[in-house]
């Protein structure tokens, strides 16, 4: 029993003919009548029952059906696990990423990843940039992707683009009806801030103001911004779309506001996989700027 013989039974029996799976398939009538006949022959029983130009599906035949379709599947994912393999096509690949970037974005790009190498079982783990470089030395990721503040900066982080940060509020916050808003308007009402762990305590960054609602994700952030709670320092990629339908306003300052970068920490070992997550990543980057 061949592989090749058991396509041209399932081609056959969904297109109830040989000449029909014939005009459909592109292969010969007679090749796929050969390849049937070959295949019944192995298996010592008839699959189909021929009257004339009729075909039906005899009793074996209807109930080896199930199992033909799940071994071709079988033999077209050994078949593809050969190809990833000789193409350096990692099986496994483990992320960690901060959330600087909008949801929506990763979505996608984990579909069209999993679209593009549908074999390479992939998992992504949601971690503040500051213990990215652990993950990496520990190997429990093979790639991590963060926005990397003042404070988070690591040695081994390579440079992918600025993101630049914007000063936002909600429009119905007091901070959004000045003409122009300074440090001392600031620190009067709560900031959102990002907050990380760093000795087994939460640290809080980039602070203006001594009352403070912090958080370790940039998205939670955002939300109780949209929600009135207080005015935050966030990324632009993650609030562009906020500020486009209203739900945040950017402040008025003359504040000197620093870009920081989006980064990326690999491995030793840059698989395709992960070579394609990192240019889908510089690829948006680029676009948002």
């Amino acid at each position: 029993m061949r592989a090749e013989q058991v396509q041209a039974f399932v081609e056959v029996t969904e297109h109830g003919s040989f000449a029909a799976a014939a005009r459909q398939s592109g292969i010969k009538r007679s090749t796929l009548s050969a390849a049937v006949h070959a295949l019944e022959d192995s298996l010592g029983v008839a699959l189909f029952e021929r009257s004339g130009n009729s075909l039906t599906l005899t009793a074996v035949g209807e109930s080896v059906l199930p199992d033909c379709y799940r071994l071709l599947t079988s033999a077209s994912r050994i078949k593809k696990h050969c190809h990833q393999h000789l193409q350096g096509v990692e099986n496994q690949l483990c992320i960690a990423r901060d959330d600087a970037l909008p949801e929506a974005f990763w979505r996608q790009v984990m579909h069209d990843l999993k679209q593009q190498f549908p074999l390479t079982a992939i998992s992504v783990y949601l971690v503040p940039p500051q213990e990215h470089s652990q993950f990496i030395l520990r190997q429990t990721v093979d790639i991590a992707f963060g926005l990397y503040t003042t404070e988070g900066v690591v040695a081994n982080a390579s440079n992918l683009a600025p993101v630049g940060m914007r000063l936002v509020a909600s429009p119905q916050h007091p901070l959004s009806r000045l003409p122009n808003v300074n440090r001392d308007d600031l620190a009067q009402y709560t900031q959102v801030c990002l907050t990380h762990i760093q000795e087994d305590k939460l640290v809080s960054e980039a602070l203006f103001s001594a009352n403070y609602l912090g958080f370790t994700m940039f998205e939670v952030i955002r939300d109780a911004v949209i929600n009135g709670t207080g005015w935050a320092l966030l990324p632009h990629p993650l609030v562009k779309e906020a500020l486009e339908s209203k739900r945040l306003c950017t402040l008025n300052h003359d504040l000197a506001l620093d870009s920081h970068y989006y980064r990326y920490v690999e491995g030793e070992n840059l698989g395709v996989v992960a070579t394609a997550l990192l240019n889908n990543v510089a690829r948006f980057l680029g676009n948002t700027r």
